[in-house]
């Protein structure tokens, strides 16, 4: 059981430290995305800008800011068409499968030991009480144990005897 313990103990540090780890990088990852994610923000206005400064001279000021406008606009739909149509991969489902494969299996070992431990609190139950009633009426629990044998050896005594006699 000490070994069992080791090894647990073991694992959950290993994963611990594993865990910490990954994290660590996803925290990176996820700081440089944003630092991106607002460079992209600021280019995106000054795109915005250099278009409206281009379409100003061919459709005047009202008309060139109405342009750049819906074209964020259908920008932002299409993205959003995109992110609405994304699913989880193939890979997501198969490890979430295997996932409650493996917590079925370790629940009916859980209940199997379980049911294994009610089994043995039964039969110690049941020694004990053996055990009192030996200790304090021993010729009740001795007598029907020893009747049986006690008569097999009668018998054959008997017909020994008869045998002789005869």
């Amino acid at each position: 059981m000490s070994h069992l313990k080791r090894n647990l103990q073991l694992l959950w540090r290993a994963e611990r430290v594993l865990t910490e780890a990954r994290i660590k990088l996803t925290t990176r990852k996820l700081i440089l995305a944003t630092v991106a994610a607002i460079s992209c923000l600021f280019a995106w206005g000054m795109l915005n800008v250099a278009g409206y400064f281009a379409l100003e001279p061919l459709l005047g000021k009202a008309l060139a800011a109405l342009v750049v406008g819906l074209s964020d606009i259908v920008l932002a739909l299409v993205f959003l068409m995109v992110a609405h149509g994304l699913r989880p991969a193939p890979e997501e489902a198969m490890v979430a499968e295997v996932r409650d494969i493996a917590l079925g299996e370790i629940g009916a070992e859980v209940e199997d030991v379980q049911n294994k431990l009610m089994l043995m609190r039964d039969e110690v139950a049941k020694l004990s009480t053996s055990i009192t009633t030996l200790v304090h009426k021993p010729m009740d629990v001795l007598s029907p144990a020893l009747i049986g044998p006690v008569v097999i050896a009668l018998t054959k005594l008997i017909r020994a005897k008869s045998k002789d006699k005869a």
